[in-house]
């Protein structure tokens, strides 16, 4: 049977070589978390998220605080594991309980230099919170030293006392954990019984243990006023889609909008990806915005750049992150920023972020799709050519345009003409608003005289097209170039190529 022995001393080092929890009286007990993997170390996980228990750990029972925390380790050394898991929650006869364990996975000894007691002994943890503390407690008196105030478990004092020069070598023999229990308080005088907030302890030996401290949510949610909405079929990589009308009072990650109905005119829409979950989830940056066009959806944005971030960004339990959209019907020239997006209309979109990493314990347990419905209202644009046109000239059924701007000269040629072929997929205005190139082309093929315009523009549109037609997968003609629809007409367009 495995087990693993509860050593918790105040001023001396202990080595376990089973693998329970002892009680008060000697007897086993249950293990203080659910281990996952039977062999993997903290070290293994790019986010530093160690081996506990499945879900958050609910650590106060009394007061009216009721908090949830999950654990993460990082910097663990090679050969060793830390264990990590609450083994009681506050009561009124004592406060919560943290049992942390330095267990040697190796094959050989492993010698640490150790505090006064180990393995923790820095009880001040770091954050950016009110001060939270981890205070060694015996299994005979788990209360000494602590008081309970207001049905919160404290200090006694404003200082915590660490046992100065303490520090020794010990060895740890394979398969063996040295271990000790610490009770999780507040400093005498908080407000809070545990306050909210990412803070992290500073382990015997260099490794650290980071608590996500954060409310049950529930009696805030208000949900959605979409009931059962028709969806685009977006399909996860790996894991499952959340769509946010689906979700309730218990869901532990959603992709929230801030108003579900946002006007065209210098509108905002900003995104919150929630984490109330046992483990950290990675957002890569991506997202899409996809147009209800009848039965259809269509992606609109971001169409001629990659929507990535420079680094991912890791929701730790108890986070959240924002993202900002600007949304407006005037068509924009917006080079720098994908998430400014203009020409919509409008209409009932889904703002789609297709890569999030779901992570437990030490592995990566999904790529799961968030998604939320919002309805964009107000009037849409109409297809004109943009304000950079300075002057056109015809030929019989050619019309010869050039547009300028600040982006450089103008030497690139971009032409586009109408074809008899409809069959050619078919973009939608939202679409075509998002090009300056297409603006300021097909704009004046409405005219039923003209069947062909050569636009001399600035390289940058002309890159940004190229981008756009391989993005929304237009297929090529043969002698050059790529082919669409619009409208009900078929068209041609080349002179992409750099």
């Amino acid at each position: 049977m495995r087990r693993r022995a509860l050593l918790s001393t105040l001023a001396t080092a202990s080595i376990a070589g089973c693998s329970g929890l002892a009680d008060d009286g000697g007897r086993t007990t249950r293990p203080p978390l659910d281990v996952e993997t039977t062999r993997p170390t903290a070290t293994e996980s790019p986010f530093a998220e160690p081996r506990v228990e499945p879900s958050p750990a609910t650590v106060s029972e009394v007061g009216p605080d009721r908090r949830l925390v999950s654990l993460r380790a990082a910097d663990v050394p090679d050969g060793l594991a830390l264990d990590a898991g609450f083994v009681r929650t506050a009561t009124e006869s004592r406060p919560a309980l943290l049992w942390v364990g330095l267990r040697n996975v190796s094959e050989s000894d492993r010698t640490v230099e150790f505090g006064a007691t180990p393995p923790v002994s820095t009880y001040r943890l770091r954050g950016d919170g009110p001060p939270l503390y981890v205070v060694p407690v015996s299994a005979d008196d788990p209360t000494d030293g602590l008081r309970l105030w207001n049905a919160c478990w404290k200090t006694r004092s404003r200082d915590v006392v660490e046992t100065e020069d303490a520090t020794r070598s010990v060895t740890i023999p394979p398969g063996a954990t040295v271990g000790g229990r610490y009770g999780v308080v507040v400093m005498r005088g908080a407000d809070a019984c545990l306050p909210t907030g990412q803070y992290e302890v500073a382990g015997d030996g260099g490794w650290t243990l980071g608590l996500s401290v954060f409310p049950r949510r529930g009696s805030e949610w208000s949900g959605s006023q979409f009931t059962d909405p028709p969806t685009p079929g977006v399909v996860a990589l790996d894991g499952t889609v959340h769509w946010f009308h689906e979700a309730d009072a218990g869901t532990q990650r959603y992709l929230e909008p801030n108003d579900e109905q946002i006007g065209l005119t210098n509108g905002r829409l900003r995104t919150t990806l929630h984490n109330y979950g046992p483990g950290s989830v990675v957002h890569d940056g991506a997202w899409a915005l996809i147009y209800q066009y009848g039965d259809d959806w269509k992606v609109v944005a971001p169409l001629a750049r990659e929507s990535t971030a420079d680094e991912n960004t890791v929701v730790r339990p108890g986070e959240r992150d924002r993202t900002t959209f600007d949304i407006d019907a005037r068509p924009r020239l917006a080079y720098g920023d994908p998430a400014s997006i203009g020409g919509l209309s409008p209409g009932r979109y889904a703002v789609v972020f297709p890569r999030v990493q779901v992570w437990r314990g030490n592995q990566r347990r999904s790529l799961d799709l968030f998604a939320a419905l919002v309805e964009l209202v107000g009037d849409g644009p109409e297809l004109a050519p943009s304000s950079m046109v300075q002057s056109t000239s015809r030929s019989g059924e050619t019309l010869r345009t050039h547009a300028a701007g600040d982006s450089g000269p103008s030497n690139a040629v971009v032409t586009v003409e109408r074809t008899g072929s409809r069959s050619a997929p078919a973009l939608i205005q939202p679409q075509v608003l998002q090009f300056e190139a297409l603006r300021d082309t097909l704009s004046y093929l409405d005219d039923g005289t003209v069947s062909r315009v050569e636009l001399r523009t600035p390289d940058v549109r002309r890159e940004r097209l190229a981008i756009g037609v391989e993005t929304l997968g237009l297929p090529t003609v043969p002698g050059g170039g790529y082919r669409f629809s619009f409208g009900g007409d078929g068209y041609r367009v080349e002179g992409l190529s750099g």
